[in-house]
């Protein structure tokens, strides 16, 4: 038996040896359908130099972190390059202009999870580019252009004329030390530029590199393979041709036979210097022609992590836009909850309060309808068993912490997020207003009182999904409200059965918890008895 495992091992070492990409497959299939464990460097880098444009509608910084999307993005995750990390992340934050785009890329995902071997050699062929200083090209793409060094047609003449006097040196017998004195010179110009040759010219570096992929990546499927996005690659071929004579130089100097050689002549003649200088100004000129290939790597890559995460939530369905704001959600179920409870919920152009206890499951619930609506129109896929939503705005307010550093309370934090919900109402956007306790940073009595006057100005256009403690609110606020609570259950492991019901909260179990929990019979019995009593002012 040990012989056998042994003669296993050499095996399978000299089909390593044979075959290299061997191993990276079996990595690559062991991790489909698992979550995201990358921690992508400068995720946000493409979304933040693009986020200012006209033509994007954003999720907000505010509903971002709100409904934990940080950690979805991390479960979802499983891209092999920073592209495609930072095409995922900006995915997630960007509403679509139309149905057609969610549906589109939902379809190319399915493609991409149906189809095994055209996955694997799209990411084989990604590999190359899975270290994170490609994440750098987004900027070089799109950020101010990269900054050129001052003086350089005198650091070309100054070269040349290093070569000049060594020919002299050799061939003339000039004198050794005037050599030796510009070499000194080279040295102190080289050690001037080292600040731009190592932070652009790696960059650089990538740029040509990832055309080079690109062209691999473009012949993954043939041309029946069904991808959009590999055609839209083999288009961009003429685009990459023309960066590539820009960068032929550079290109040519940086190959790995040739670099360890210019090492010496930048030396000698401030070769390395003067070929980075011409070429960073040709570059500037033909930069953008090169980023629609940089948008459809990263796509491909974060395409394939949508279909692994849809391996994973295997329960989805994709859903069906409506056109008068109504919502159905139908077994839809949270993405950050190992073994979730689903839930329904149907909402004809009406909002719903929702009522409980803490840890009874309200926050989750109204998390997980906004996270839905997202999901849907970003990525053309909900987590549930059917959905019927509206392409709508979603804007939440979960958390409002205290922030020292501003001096902000929570209650303050808040109502800034209030406030910027109702001047987006007046200006008439159609949106969904995801609220956790509505001020509840203030008393009883005011809470109540703003609260009411909120979601009546709210509730007019919009619909607002908004929960509570203060069952009070249940008779007060206008009747396109529907009435929704989670209770407990002091008869089940963990009291809470996380089950959304209609109507009104009317049980004490929250008060029967203490019994349960241990509490004396008297104070039991006096809890319940002041439910009874009508309070009184002041």
């Amino acid at each position: 038996m040990q012989a056998g495992a042994t003669l296993t091992l050499i095996g399978n070492r000299l089909l390593d040896a044979l075959w290299p990409e061997r191993k990276t497959l079996a990595s690559l299939r062991s991790a489909w359908g698992s979550l995201g464990d990358k921690r992508a460097w400068l995720e946000s880098d493409y979304f933040d130099l693009v986020r200012r444009r006209p033509d994007r509608v954003l999720v907000d910084d505010r509903t971002w972190l709100d409904l934990e999307y940080p950690r979805i993005f991390g479960d979802m995750d499983t891209t092999i390059t920073p592209i495609g990390s930072q095409l995922l992340f900006h995915q997630l934050r960007r509403y679509p202009g139309s149905g057609e785009e969610p549906r589109a890329l939902y379809e190319t995902c399915e493609i991409l999870r149906s189809n095994a071997p055209l996955r694997e050699r799209i990411q084989l062929r990604l590999k190359p580019l899975e270290d994170d200083g490609f994440a750098n090209i987004a900027g070089f793409l799109l950020d101010n252009p990269p900054e050129k060094m001052r003086h350089r047609g005198l650091i070309a003449l100054w070269g040349l004329a290093s070569l000049v006097v060594l020919s002299g040196v050799i061939a003339q017998g000039w004198p050794l030390w005037i050599w030796l004195g510009m070499l000194a010179i080279n040295v102190l110009v080289i050690l001037k530029a080292s600040g731009y040759l190592f932070r652009d010219a790696h960059t650089l570096k990538g740029c040509v590199y990832m055309m080079q992929v690109a062209e691999r990546v473009a012949g993954a499927g043939g041309h029946d393979a069904g991808l959009p996005m590999l055609e839209r690659l083999r288009a961009e071929s003429a685009n990459r041709q023309r960066v590539r004579k820009s960068l032929m130089w550079f290109a040519f100097v940086n190959k790995p036979l040739v670099s360890w050689i210019v090492v010496w002549l930048n030396l000698m003649f401030l070769l390395e210097t003067s070929i980075y200088n011409l070429t960073i100004e040709r570059f500037v000129r033909v930069r953008e022609a090169l980023l629609p290939t940089f948008v459809l790597l990263g796509e491909l890559d974060a395409c394939i992590a949508i279909a692994s995460y849809l391996q994973r939530h295997r329960e989805h369905c994709r859903p069906a836009w409506t056109d008068d704001g109504s919502l159905e959600l139908v077994q839809a179920r949270h993405p950050l909850i190992g073994e979730p409870v689903a839930n329904s919920i149907a909402l004809a152009r009406q909002s719903v309060l929702v009522t409980g206890s803490n840890m009874a499951g309200k926050t989750t619930f109204i998390k997980t309808v906004a996270i839905q609506l997202l999901f849907g129109q970003t990525l053309g896929f909900c987590l549930a068993s059917e959905a019927r939503i509206p392409r709508i705005r979603v804007m939440a307010s979960i958390r409002g912490e205290h922030s020292v550093a501003s001096g902000k309370s929570h209650y303050f934090a808040e109502v800034e997020a209030i406030r910027s919900f109702i001047d987006l109402h007046e200006r008439g956007v159609p949106a969904v207003f995801v609220i956790d306790e509505l001020f509840s940073g203030t008393n009883t009595v005011e809470r109540i009182a703003a609260a009411r006057a909120v979601l009546e100005c709210l509730s007019r256009r919009a619909t607002v999904l908004v929960t509570t403690h203060d069952v009070e609110l249940q008779s007060l606020i206008p009747e396109q409200f529907i009435l929704c609570h989670f209770q407990e259950n002091p008869d089940i492991d963990g009291f809470f059965d996380y089950r959304l019901r209609p109507g009104r909260a009317n049980g004490r179990n929250a008060i029967r918890l203490l019994q349960r929990m241990g509490f004396p019979d008297q104070v039991v019995a006096n809890a319940m008895a002041y439910t009874e009593e009508d309070p009184q002012p002041g």
